[in-house]
């Protein structure tokens, strides 16, 4: 692990109050799933971000929702490139343990990073994924899903014909068989998702996390 100074390649708005930052590659490799420290103004002011990208990508990549009351991201909202940024890393245990075997994400907003990160990496993974986000805008990376089993739910405006909520879709879900199951997101729809997934019979050795905030901070 070790702090790189990256330029900023390209910096979008990404849905409804989202951004995604384009870093030049660092020196170093990293795998699918770790994260990366982003520094402020202050060094102290480093926040986590999951790496969005795939291990053999020409950019460095991470998503990140605006806090306005936030300590990090006003300030990497209000960057632009050619501007360059403090990036500590790699580091996280949150990674794709076997790409033969079936693949089961479930991610709410902005934890749809690290399963961009596993299928950008894993060409022909057999990938599921349940997207849970509040509008059809932050449904983050959307037309890049084509080729695998896609699901996307919104709480606050649901598309026509699909249930609202990620969990209770996954109750009626069929496993296949050998699948390992990655939550990421919020911390509630984690705790539900692992209840349900144990109650089918999933081994706990086969559920890996990445909490991301409380949905009680999520206004």
């Amino acid at each position: 692990m070790s702090t790189t100074t990256l330029n900023i390649l390209d910096h979008s708005t990404c849905g409804v109050d989202a951004g995604l930052l384009q870093l030049e590659r660092p020196p170093w490799t990293w795998e699918a799933g770790q994260l990366v420290g982003i520094q402020g103004r202050d060094p102290l002011d480093q926040r986590d971000y999951s790496i969005a990208s795939g291990t053999g990508d020409e950019t460095l990549d991470v998503i990140y929702r605006l806090i306005p009351h936030g300590v990090l991201t006003p300030y990497l909202s209000d960057r632009h490139p050619g501007e360059s940024l403090q990036v500590v890393g790699p580091y996280g245990r949150f990674t794709l343990r076997d790409p033969s075997r079936p693949v089961l994400f479930c991610a709410t907003g902005t934890g749809i990073a690290p399963c961009r990160s596993f299928f950008r990496s894993n060409p022909g993974l057999d990938l599921t994924l349940l997207h849970g986000v509040r509008t059809p805008e932050d449904l983050y990376f959307r037309e890049e899903w084509s080729g695998i089993s896609y699901h996307p739910f919104c709480s606050r405006s649901p598309l026509k014909g699909v249930q609202a909520r990620l969990t209770e879709f996954l109750r009626d879900l069929s496993l296949k068989p050998g699948t390992q199951a990655y939550l990421c997101g919020a911390n509630e729809m984690i705790y539900e998702a692992e209840e349900i997934l144990l109650s089918m019979g999933l081994p706990a050795e086969d559920i890996f996390q990445e909490p991301y905030y409380y949905r009680a901070y999520d206004a």
